[in-house]
C-alpha cells in the first residue's frame, strides 16, 4: 500500500515541480533535469515494490 501511495505522489509532483522544458536557464534546466531523473528512478523502484514487495527485508516477514 504505501508503495502505490508513492506512486500517487510522485507522478504528479515529478511533473509539476521538475518541469525543466518550460525553462530558459541552461543551469536551472540541468539541475531540474537531475532532478527530474531522480524522481523517474525512484517511481520505477516504488513500481518495483508494488510488484514484487519488500522481500527479505518486509517488516511482514515469517520469522520462522
Amino acid at each position: 500500500m504505501g508503495a502505490w501511495l508513492l506512486v500517487a505522489f510522485l507522478v504528479p509532483v515529478t511533473f509539476m515541480m521538475h518541469g525543466f522544458w518550460r525553462l530558459q536557464d541552461s543551469a536551472q534546466i540541468h539541475v531540474q533535469q537531475a532532478m527530474f531523473a531522480k524522481n523517474v528512478s525512484m517511481l520505477g523502484a516504488a513500481l518495483l515494490l508494488t510488484q514484487f514487495g519488500a522481500g527479505p527485508v518486509s517488516v511482514e516477514r515469517d520469522n520462522s
